[in-house]
């Protein structure tokens, strides 16, 4: 099943209990509850975990990035704000 974004965006071509297919790409078998998925158009980062268990995005929602910010920047707030597990 493919998903989109909280901001409409698609985010994944498709979704299974197995892993996700990024948009264009190939399937990607995920195991770790440290893997993520990030929108290409607005940089919100998702559980993957949380999306295959049934959360809505809201609930499976990381963090996205401010107005201003660079991408690495985002992430590396995410990372410092503890939203981001890196033991994984």
């Amino acid at each position: 099943m493919a998903l989109d974004c909280r901001c409409g965006a698609l985010l994944l071509d498709d979704l299974t209990q197995e892993g996700v297919t990024p948009v264009g790409g190939e399937p990607i078998r995920f195991r770790r509850t440290t893997d993520y998925v990030a929108c290409a158009s607005c940089h919100s980062v998702y559980r993957i975990g949380d999306l295959q268990d049934g959360r809505t995005l809201e609930e499976s929602l990381v963090g996205s990035q401010n107005e201003g910010e660079s991408l690495v920047e985002s992430l590396e707030r995410l990372l410092d704000e503890g939203g981001v597990d890196e033991s994984g």
